[in-house]
């Protein structure tokens, strides 16, 4: 093997469907972490007020949205994690949403006789969620990309066929409807930020924005 051949096949390595879905499997194990929190806070529910409350919904709304989604998302690409190519970069995005999930999910004090703000809870809660779908854009891009990349002329990256679990020769179609589903909720969590951050809220001010981030996530 040359030089070159040794660096294409670094920088761009051949597509290889992944037998063990490692990356799958390490994800989940991160949900899990992620859904712990919100259930030791869930446990002071009688006790809190009702901004936290809303956010605490929100808060599970996304991440066991996002898990259910991740898991069964058509877009999800089932070939093997390599240095560097496209899916190592979508993994990269993966974890980084796990983590802003975790953040999600510990804004809210675990004591119940905590102090809560109910300013800097929604500021924080709807600023995070609103990151979070710019790195779900990037995800669906990424699927995009993946979807145009070709080699030899033919499709690198192919349709995988769900019973033998083998690249077909069908090329895997771009989904600009779930790209641009994504944008608009992007767009719709960009104007409550900006609502949010302009105008000195109270608690009953509060209670609303993240009662709409809520029925937001959960729609």
């Amino acid at each position: 093997m040359t030089w070159r051949e040794r660096l294409g096949s670094a920088v761009s390595p051949p597509a290889e469907v992944g037998r063990l879905d490692t990356g799958l499997r390490f994800t989940d194990i991160l949900f899990g972490f992620v859904i712990r929190e919100l259930f030791i806070r869930l446990q002071n529910w009688g006790s809190l007020p009702w901004f936290v409350r809303w956010q605490l919904i929100a808060g599970t709304a996304l991440v066991l949205g996002s898990w259910i989604g991740f898991r069964r998302s058509l877009n999800r690409s089932t070939y093997e994690v390599k240095f560097f190519n496209l899916p190592f970069f979508r993994f990269v995005l993966d974890q980084g949403m796990v983590l802003l999930y975790f953040r999600v999910a510990t804004r809210a004090p675990n004591d119940a006789h905590a102090h809560f703000d109910a300013d800097s809870l929604s500021q924080a809660t709807i600023g995070t969620v609103l990151l979070i779908f710019v790195l779900y854009l990037l995800w669906d891009l990424g699927a995009i990309w993946m979807a145009s990349v070709k080699r030899d002329r033919k499709p690198k990256y192919r349709k995988i066929d769900p019973t033998t679990n083998q690249a077909t020769d069908e090329p895997v179609p771009r989904d600009w409807w779930g790209l641009g589903i994504t944008f608009g909720y992007a767009a719709s969590f960009g104007v409550l930020m900006l609502v949010t951050y302009h105008r000195h809220l109270k608690a009953y001010g509060a209670d609303k924005r993240l009662l709409i981030a809520a029925l937001l996530l959960i729609a």
